[in-house]
């Protein structure tokens, strides 16, 4: 049984050996074959490597001419890009300027147009004032015309006038000068004529105004006069009412003297007694006549009667 035993440990242990010399040599031939696989293996990629490191060069080569290309490219484009920049800068210099010298333009266009239309105004009323000085020209031509027209007979008139009057006066020995003109007078001396004439005309108006509006301030311009003088009429009916009433005033009162009773007011409103209706005040004006005028010598004339 132990021999057996023996025999199988011993077929066993050299079952295992073989086994273990099988799996070695199995393990030694797969070594060997992986060995000669990773051999082909190295040796593919060594090959492969080469291969990449001639398609990388050449890549590399190609990728960096393209990329010297593009910079150089790039720095063309750059250039072009500062110089198309640069024009635009001064493109826009130049508009700005354009916009501004418009903006002048137009400033100045516009003042031109104000100063045009004052100069216009100015020109009408040039035109306006020069019409305007033409007409008072011709006005004054036709006062002058018809003033040196009557002012020989005017001298003539004040020559004689003077010439008759005695003694001695300015106004006598200025207006003995041209009584005998048998020339004619130069403007000159025409001027100094009117202005004479007028003086004259001047004094006689202020006389006449004293008169008519007594206590009164005499206005101190020669139109004023004028116009003063216009008022004359209406002052002189003014006048000769107020010359009745103060005449009758002194006769009515006279009557009073002798006759207390009177009533002037009924004397004169009320008619002719009864019986005498005939009579009318026409009927006596001749017969009181030198009464009424001794009452007028008694009349102060002074006083405005209302």
């Amino acid at each position: 049984m132990s021999a057996v035993v023996q025999k199988v440990q011993s077929a066993k242990s050299g079952l295992t050996e073989a086994c273990a010399l099988l799996t070695s040599a199995a393990l030694t031939a797969e070594v060997d074959a992986l060995k000669q696989s990773l051999e082909r293996s190295e040796k593919g990629l060594g090959l492969a490597k080469k291969q990449l490191e001639d398609k990388e060069g050449t890549e590399v080569a190609t990728l960096k001419e393209a990329l010297s290309k593009a910079e150089d490219n790039a720095a063309m484009e750059r250039t072009e890009r500062e110089k198309q920049e640069a024009r635009v800068a001064e493109v826009q210099q130049e508009l700005h300027a354009l916009a501004k010298k418009h903006e002048r333009l137009e400033l100045d266009s516009k003042t031109q147009e104000s100063e045009l239309a004052s100069a216009l105004e100015s020109a009408k009323s040039a035109k306006a004032e020069a019409q305007k000085a033409l007409q008072e020209i011709e006005a004054i031509k036709k006062i002058a015309a018809g003033a040196f027209a009557d002012l020989p007979r005017s001298v003539s008139d004040a020559a004689a006038f003077y010439r008759a009057e005695e003694g001695s006066s300015t106004e006598k020995v200025f207006w003995s000068q041209y009584a005998e003109a048998g020339h004619p007078v130069p403007l000159s001396d025409q001027q100094k004529q009117l202005v004479e004439l007028h003086k004259v005309a001047e004094q006689a108006m202020k006389g006449l105004i004293v008169r008519l509006w007594p206590g009164e301030v005499v206005t101190g311009s020669y139109f004023g006069l004028v116009r003063r003088l216009v008022d004359a009429c209406p002052r002189l009916e003014v006048i000769k009412r107020s010359v009745c009433i103060e005449g009758a005033r002194r006769a009515l009162a006279r009557a009073k003297v002798h006759w207390g009773k009177l009533d002037a007011e009924k004397l004169v409103t009320d008619g002719p007694p009864e019986g005498k209706e005939h009579r009318r005040p026409e009927m006596y004006y001749e017969g009181v006549l030198k009464g009424a005028r001794l009452v007028a010598n008694e009349c102060s004339r002074d006083v405005i009667f209302e």
